[in-house]
Formats: C-alpha cells, sequence, structure tokens
C-alpha cells in the first residue's frame, strides 16, 4: 500500500496540517501481504483520492487492475455524487448516486492512498460499488456525502478510518496514516 502527496492548491488548514505530517511519507504493508498479492498471480489495485471542487472537495474510489509491471491494465472511479442542488444538499438531503464524475479524471488529485489487493479483496470492492450502484442514495453534505461513501469501502477492506466530518484531502491523508 502506499501514501501519495499529490500536488495541491487547497487552503484548507486541516489539510496543510495533514500534509505537514505526511508529506513525502510512503507506507507499505508488510512484506507477507506484499507476496501473498503478487502469488495470487493477479494484482489489483484502490486508492483513495481528494480532488478540488467547487465545494469543500470531493472524495472518490479509483480501483482496477495491473499489469505485471504495475501499471494500470483498465479501472473505474465511482464516487457519491448530489444529482441535484448541492448548495441545498447543504441543509436538505437531495438526490445523489454512486458513479464517476467528469472531474475525478479532469481536475488533479490532491491526496491519493494507494492499496494492492488481492483477488479476493477487489472482489469484495466490485461487488460493494455494484451493490451501492444499485441502490438509491441521499447525498447531504454533513450527513452522507462523499466522505460516507469511501468510507463504505474502507469498511469492506477492513481499514481504519476517520469520521467523515473532515475536508476531503484531510479525510483520505487520514485513511493513509491510519493504515
Amino acid at each position: 500500500m502506499q501514501f501519495v502527496r499529490a500536488s495541491s492548491k487547497w487552503p484548507s488548514r486541516v489539510a496543510t496540517l495533514v500534509a505537514t505530517v505526511v508529506a513525502g511519507c510512503v507506507l507499505f504493508s508488510s512484506a507477507e501481504s506484499q507476496a501473498q498479492v503478487r502469488a495470487a498471480g493477479e494484482r489489483h489495485f484502490i486508492e483513495f483520492r481528494a480532488r478540488p471542487s467547487t465545494y469543500i472537495g470531493h472524495t472518490f474510489i479509483h480501483y482496477g487492475r495491473l499489469d505485471p509491471s504495475g501499471r494500470v491494465i483498465d479501472s473505474q472511479r465511482v464516487g457519491l455524487i448530489p444529482e441535484e442542488d448541492a448548495w441545498k444538499g447543504l441543509v436538505f438531503p437531495v438526490r445523489g448516486t454512486v458513479r464517476e464524475y467528469k472531474d475525478d479524471t479532469r481536475l488533479p488529485s490532491l491526496m491519493i492512498y494507494r492499496r494492492h489487493l488481492t483477488p479476493a479483496e477487489y472482489a469484495r470492492v466490485v461487488a460493494a460499488v455494484r451493490h451501492m450502484k444499485a441502490r438509491e442514495h441521499l447525498w447531504h453534505g454533513v450527513f452522507f456525502n462523499c466522505n460516507d461513501f469511501a468510507i463504505a469501502i474502507a469498511q469492506v477492506l477492513g481499514l481504519n478510518h476517520a469520521p467523515s466530518l473532515m475536508p476531503p484531502d484531510a479525510w483520505v491523508g487520514s485513511l493513509g496514516m491510519l493504515n
């Protein structure tokens, strides 16, 4: 697993604090778990990412398969997106969907936490995303937002996580530090 500080123009004080603590830090899982992933033959990954947005930022996941040299072969990006006026969603719940949003590839990521997955872990992530895409969701800036979606995926993998009430880049940074 890796934790990467991506380039940032984000002015968040919390994000700056987290970035100061973890800037340039790369965390790797135990050699034993890395050997298990390689021995399985298939290589998979998940990245928890934070990017800027009109509001406070956005957390989403990027997951897929790797070739033997570690390059991405195929991947998907998904997060919880408000489908109505997000300003209204700061007060009242609005309709949301789990999907890729155009800004997930267009805007640079501020913070990335990458983790290699076993085939079984990857299958659990795929199933969880499929299940969440099939359900209707409400999005609320405080009570169920993009960080909460990422928390649901982190829980599928048994990861420790911070509460959702953080700016996305601080939340992703804390996920990397806790795991």
